[in-house]
């Protein structure tokens, strides 16, 4: 059965408390907390007080700006010290993107040093460039990690196919790639399937992408996709 991480968007620090005790009760599988839709304040507190040390192992930390379609409005120094602070608590990925990145050296030697584990994302909010452009960003994001996380805006069917036939070039590096939007969807699917990412997203408390599925929907395609298979 393809793996899921369930996106969490806790708006304070008591929010996360009951969302965690939800989803705990739920899955095994992986977790995304999205910590744009929380104040800096709870923030610190749920890193503080080690509130996810027991989903520590198997979760995502994001901080997605609204530039690349998240929820986070401070300044990018403001986000970078925010980062580090998620970054020392040692998730199993830290989301950073690959903007970010290129425009922070210091960010990159601070992750280096600390040996936090990152997954380097880069989002297109408008279209699904070609497939060659895809590959040649794909390369790029390469440096920073081997870990990876492509996602586009389909515009159309062929947008969704288009990104799924990257899985058919990119060798040696784990990703995760599909096309926002409805017509999107099939790639969010199938992604796990004809590619080979370790897992896709489903939205919990409130969908953190446009085309984002619900857990439950997601589980009985699944369901439904591997019931036959050995």
């Amino acid at each position: 059965m393809p793996k899921i991480c369930i996106s969490l968007a806790p708006s304070s620090f008591k929010d996360l408390l009951v969302l965690l005790g939800s989803v705990n009760k739920k899955t095994n599988d992986f977790v995304e907390v999205r910590f744009d839709y929380m104040n800096k304040r709870d923030i610190q507190e749920v890193i503080a007080k080690k509130i996810l040390e027991k989903v520590r192992s198997r979760a995502i930390f994001t901080l997605r700006p609204i530039s690349e379609g998240g929820n986070f409005m401070d300044n990018p120094s403001e986000r970078v010290k925010i980062l580090k602070i998620l970054g020392l608590a040692y998730p199993m990925l830290l989301d950073v993107e690959f903007n970010l990145l290129k425009e922070n050296k210091g960010l990159t030697t601070f992750i280096q040093q600390n040996k936090i584990p990152i997954m380097v994302s880069w989002h297109n909010l408008a279209r699904t460039p070609t497939i060659p452009l895809l590959i040649t960003k794909i390369h790029k994001m390469k440096k920073y990690s081997n870990i990876l996380k492509v996602v586009t805006r389909a515009n159309k069917l062929q947008d969704a196919i288009n990104i799924l036939s990257v899985y058919d070039t990119i060798k040696n590096v784990t990703l995760i790639a599909f096309a926002m939007g409805e017509l999107g969807v099939l790639s969010r699917v199938l992604c796990t399937v004809y590619g080979n990412a370790p897992f896709t997203y489903a939205s919990f408390n409130r969908s953190t992408a446009p085309g984002q599925i619900n857990i439950e929907s997601l589980r009985k395609l699944y369901y439904g996709l591997c019931k036959n298979c050995d």
